[in-house]
């Protein structure tokens, strides 16, 4: 049996006699060709009044409330609802017995009137038993049930009660540019529990919304999750309740379909009624470029209970593009600690793993940008000791940053004349390659900085010691032991040299020997000193 909306000719609105509910019988013979017999047409809504809303009007929605769960309920005590659209100030909720093949104006149950410019987004069912039920709907910013309380045996209603609001979309703040967000999709979860879809404002981004019911008044929002940043709206969504324990717990799968046309796959766990409570929302799949084109439909099959072996739940989205994708979960049989089995897609354990194998990856991105950074520009590990455990540190050393300090230090070893090494021939370079913190108990090493006559640039020397350097330059001093003309004339010449610069300051420099400079004093000092 398949219910849809389907309006009549412009001739026939202009004149108010829009059959708009069509039934089909669908018949699936095995090894042939499905067949479709049509079997009925009728007008649900009330015809509107102005011209234009006659054109434009068209069934929007049409909902039927959850197939029995279990096998002792009478399976055609059903109810259904469909919703108006593009009817000006004269759209309407129809509500009806879902009880025949052929509804007819006579199995209508009741009508919600919505009031003027407004129009439903999405509607749902929540089947009570016994002929009860709650009609739930969403306008762009409030949210509303309706009670039905219906005799199938009457076929009439046994009370009448006014529909309830549940849920403003509060304003923004005085001041605030943004708008309000849209309820986009509403869907039960349990007797009283809601999820609402959200699309804030101006596409920037999308929220998931655990709206809880109560006996009287108001509901309140009890969880929320914002969807990823690349999911900037949402065209539609469905729930699937999977099938419960014996204490009345199960799992529900959440798929949003993304104007980016991608697919986000969430489970949450309902805790049974003695609890009455929802987990928070886990991200269980995305898929990506699902459509060609944007998403109109997001669709989840129920569970097929009559084959044996492994159950799989299907999801089928449509677009604008005409196409049709279907994504297949495999269920996973547990037994929720009593005798009755249920199925689940995302158990805890392997939200567990899940959750365990992303904090590894985060961990190990983070750890491999430490060490590099370590070996770039923190060889010593003062910046990233907090980040990297002790034990690892001494691997910086293999890295490509390493490597790349090794060449320059060569080069500067070896005086290479090129202007990257010039650049680079500092005095704590110089310092920290010939006595390295991380290698306290080896020799310290000395270093003299003179004048070469030859040259008549500054070079360096290394020895092994002081008394190796006094050897050989018999007149090199510590910088203290220097004239202030003399440090004055150094710190010109290391400077002009790149080797060393003012914000450095002096201290860098006592643990140096310094040469005479020869006849270059006399010249130098007196333009330095003049």
């Amino acid at each position: 049996m398949v219910f849809a909306g389907n309006g009549s000719s412009m001739e026939e609105r202009l004149k108010g006699q829009d059959t708009h509910f069509k039934a089909f019988e669908v018949q699936l013979p095995k090894g042939k060709p499905a067949g479709v017999n049509f079997l009925s047409r009728t007008q649900l809504f009330t015809p509107p009044k102005g011209e234009s809303a006659r054109k434009e009007m068209y069934q929007r929605l049409l909902k039927l409330s959850p197939a029995p769960r279990t096998a002792t309920t009478t399976p055609n005590k059903r109810i259904g609802a469909i919703a108006s659209g593009l009817a000006g100030d004269e759209n309407e909720i129809v509500v009806f017995s879902a009880t025949s093949n052929r509804p007819q104006a006579q199995d209508i149950i009741k009508r919600i009137k919505l009031a003027v410019g407004q129009e439903a987004n999405d509607l749902d069912i929540s089947d009570l038993g016994e002929g009860r039920f709650q009609v739930a709907y969403c306008l762009d910013s409030d949210v509303y049930i309706q009670d039905v309380d219906f005799d199938f045996a009457k076929l009439k209603s046994r009370t009448e009660t006014e529909r309830r609001k549940l849920y403003t979309v509060p304003h923004p703040e005085a001041g605030a540019r943004k708008g309000r967000a849209k309820v986009r999709g509403i869907r039960w979860l349990s007797p009283k529990h809601l999820l609402l879809l959200a699309n804030k404002p101006n596409r920037t981004g999308v929220e998931l919304l655990l709206l809880h019911m109560y006996e009287e008044g108001p509901g309140s929002i009890v969880a929320r999750k914002t969807l990823p940043s690349h999911v900037k709206a949402a065209t539609d969504f469905d729930v699937a309740l999977l099938d419960a324990d014996e204490d009345g717990a199960y799992q529900v799968v959440v798929a949003v379909g993304g104007i980016d046309v991608s697919l986000s796959i969430y489970t949450i766990d309902y805790h049974g009624p003695a609890r009455d409570s929802l987990s928070q929302l886990y991200k269980y799949a995305t898929y990506d470029e699902v459509h060609p084109m944007q998403m109109t439909k997001v669709l989840f099959s129920a569970l097929d209970k009559k084959t044996t072996g492994p159950q799989y739940l299907r999801l089928a989205t449509t677009s604008l593009g005409n196409t049709i994708s279907v994504e297949t979960f495999e269920t996973i049989e547990i037994s929720g600690g009593t005798d009755k089995a249920r199925h689940v897609i995302q158990t805890a354990r392997t939200r567990r793993l899940h959750a365990g194998a992303t904090y590894l990856v985060i961990a190990m991105v983070v750890a491999a940008m430490a060490l590099m950074i370590q070996s770039l520009i923190d060889p010593e590990g003062a910046l990233t000791s907090s980040l990297i455990p002790a034990r690892y540190r001494g691997y910086a050393g293999n890295t490509f940053g390493e490597a790349h300090r090794s060449k320059r230090h060569a080069a500067v070893l070896n005086n290479a004349d090129t202007p990257a090494v010039r650049v680079e021939r500092r005095v704590r370079d110089l310092l920290h390659l010939h006595n390295p913190p991380a290698n306290p108990a080896a020799t310290e090493n000395a270093l003299v900085i003179y004048h070469d006559p030859d040259s008549k640039e500054v070079s360096t020397e290394v020895h092994k010691g002081h008394e190796a350097v006094l050897e050989k330059h018999t007149d090199a001093k510590r910088w203290d032991d220097l004239s202030k003309e003399d440090q004055l004339l150094w710190k010109k010449k290391l400077g002009d040299a790149g080797m060393w610069a003012v914000e450095e300051g002096e201290t860098i420099l006592k643990s140096i020997f310094f040469g005479q400079i020869g006849g270059l004093v006399g010249q130098v000092a007196q333009g330095v000193l003049g």
